[in-house]
């Protein structure tokens, strides 16, 4: 009976063992191939994306390029250089300040909007210049969305710009602008300008332009007969560069495309951010770094947002600049069709793990399985294992009957424990902040004091006090009291080890009990920690209170080898933290040296 009973238990465990290892082997080889094809499929489609940025991207700084060449060699810009530069020299002197008062200062259009002014109708040369060249350049910088154009006499002057910033007039290689990327860029063409010459100055902040991150690309300008007249310099727009690699097409809901510098900043704004990501978002990943040094390819990582995506990656030249251009999308949205995928084997496993356990089961024995498990949950009862689940209950049986019995049984042992549970907590915690009571650090620190002191630990015990605490509870009542008594406790425990005890002794009267101590200066620790919590403002009936913490301390077996006298010389040692000004420590130790000493 009894080896029909045990095969009859294990037939049908044998049969769902061999139907979920079915299952899970092909539902893995399933998961791999699909995984693999969708992981490929995302590659080669990223990679192809990064082509079409890349391409687009090159077309865009192609133009940019060809037109600076084109203006930097047209009449236009050969004139406007020619005669703004002896318009400035007319002026003599004070240029920067004639010039500024006239299209800065004294422009009646707003800051975003000076450009407006073409004449100022003060009869002077430049004026008359200005009128002349300004709809021309204005035109140009708006059809081809630059933030400004710059054009700079053989001296570094600025003798024209389109937006008339702060920078207008000034000269950028000795003036106050004489440190920035485009004072850099003037100066580099000054020194050796050359026909067909161009540069350009990577994105930094301009504060000119209030700190916006600003690129410069200039070329020297030469008149008929070769002779070197001056500068002529776009200020880079950044929404041409973010249209390019921000096309969402073929990016799904979560895919991006985006620039990254030298610095490891963004190039290009995020999708995902709201505002400016140049010069702002830090790209530290593999992808960017392999693209700075000159690789193209992919790889699974994590972006810069800290989320696993597919990577493709390329370097970017452009006028001995690089960037790292990048395209991602997350992969859970590539592999969500695996994981659809997954999930209907998965459920198909267990609808047919079900099925067997359901067919094997009834193959064994009615009342054998019955059996077994009531005597396994009896054997845990006895052992006072409550946490069982007597299934059997619901026959009708005699063993239903004996079933119900037992869950009888257990409820009421699970009653009895909780109750005994309860009570030994109320006998042994402070009802208001849940701390333990000073009987329960009582016997806490006998035993501490039997254990620990023979292996060679000191015990300490500290007295505290709240210092201002009745002023606080007189002024907002006890309520206020009450709670302020609440995170004052939670405040305390924090700060102290996970070993230490901390119980409530009286109205505001801590006890705090640190067993296994070997070195004082870790106490010291303690207390400052304790004091250190409190000194952050409390918010009661919406006022900001404010206490301090006086504590007392005394070591075992130093100052004694019993609760009572270690409390008492504790208590005594906090007294003095009073009378010496309050929110601080003392040793119960140092009590002893004072009376030595007087």
């Amino acid at each position: 009976m009894f080896t029909d009973l045990k095969i009859t238990h294990k037939f049908p465990v044998v049969m769902i063992c061999f139907a979920l290892l079915s299952a899970l082997i092909t539902a893995f080889i399933a998961f791999t191939i699909a995984k693999n094809e969708m992981t490929n499929s995302a590659e080669d489609k990223l990679s192809s994306l990064l082509e079409s940025r890349t391409s687009s991207l090159n077309t865009y700084f192609s133009v940019i390029e060809k037109d600076l060449y084109f203006h930097a060699q047209s009449p236009l810009v050969i004139s406007a250089i020619t005669q703004f530069s002896q318009a400035w020299l007319a002026m003599e002197s004070e240029q920067t300040r004639q010039l500024q008062d006239t299209y800065i200062r004294m422009n009646p259009f707003s800051n975003e909007h000076k450009s407006a002014l073409h004449r100022a109708d003060n009869a002077s040369l430049y004026d008359k210049y200005h009128s002349q060249y300004h709809p021309a350049f204005r035109n140009l910088v708006l059809t081809r969305e630059f933030h400004d154009l710059f054009l700079f006499n053989t001296q570094g002057d600025l003798i024209y710009s389109v937006k008339k910033e702060e920078d207008f007039a000034t000269n950028l290689l000795t003036g106050p602008w004489r440190e920035t990327h485009l004072s850099r860029l003037i100066h580099e063409l000054n020194a050796q300008p050359k026909v067909s010459q161009h540069l350009f100055a990577d994105f930094s902040p301009y504060e000119p332009s209030h700190q916006a991150p600003a690129s410069f690309i200039a070329s020297p300008v030469f008149d008929s007969n070769r002779r070197y007249i001056g500068i002529i310099a776009f200020q880079m727009p950044l929404a041409p560069l973010n249209r390019v690699m921000q096309v969402t097409a073929g990016m799904g809901e979560s895919g991006e495309t985006y620039l990254v510098g030298p610095d490891l900043l963004m190039r290009s704004d995020s999708r995902f951010f709201q505002g400016r990501s140049i010069l702002k978002t830090q790209v530290d990943t593999p992808s960017v770094h392999r693209a700075l040094a000159g690789e193209s390819g992919s790889a699974r990582i994590e972006d810069y947002r800290g989320i696993s995506v597919f990577s493709a990656f390329a370097p970017v030249d452009f006028l001995g600049t690089r960037w790292a251009i990048v395209a991602e999308i997350d992969t859970n949205e590539i592999l969500s069709p695996v994981y659809t995928m997954s999930h209907f084997l998965i459920l198909s496993g267990v609808i047919i793990a079900i099925v067997i356990f359901f067919l094997g089961y009834l193959l064994a024995a009615d009342i054998s399985l019955p059996i077994v498990a009531m005597t396994q949950m009896m054997t845990r009862l006895s052992r006072n294992d409550l946490n069982i689940n007597i299934s059997v209950s619901e026959r009708k049986d005699e063993v239903g009957k004996m079933a119900k019995a037992m869950e009888v049984f257990k409820n009421n042992a699970i009653e009895r424990d909780q109750l005994q549970q309860k009570l030994n907590h109320m006998a042994h915690h402070d009802t208001l902040t849940g701390l333990p009571t000073r009987e329960y650090a009582g016997q806490q620190m006998k035993e501490y004091l039997q254990a620990g002191l023979k292996k060679g630990n000191k015990l300490v015990v500290m007295f505290a006090d709240l210092d201002n605490f009745k002023g606080i509870n007189d002024t907002l009542g006890h309520q206020a009291g009450d709670q302020l008594l609440k995170e004052v406790a939670i405040r305390l425990s924090e700060a102290i080890r996970e070993d230490d005890i901390i119980a409530r002794v009286g109205g505001d009267e801590f006890v705090i009990i640190l067993p296994y101590v070997n070195d004082l200066s870790a106490v010291e620790h303690i207390a400052n920690k304790m004091i250190h919590s409190l000194e952050i403002n409390f918010l009661l009936q919406e006022q900001v209170c404010q206490i301090g913490l006086s504590i007392g301390i005394a070591v075992a077996p130093d100052d004694g080898f019993d609760g009572t006298t270690l409390i008492n010389k504790a208590d005594k040692a906090m007294y003095q933290a009073k009378q010496r000004g309050k929110n601080n420590f003392v040793f119960a130790s140092e009590l002893k040296d004072h009376y030595q000493a007087g």
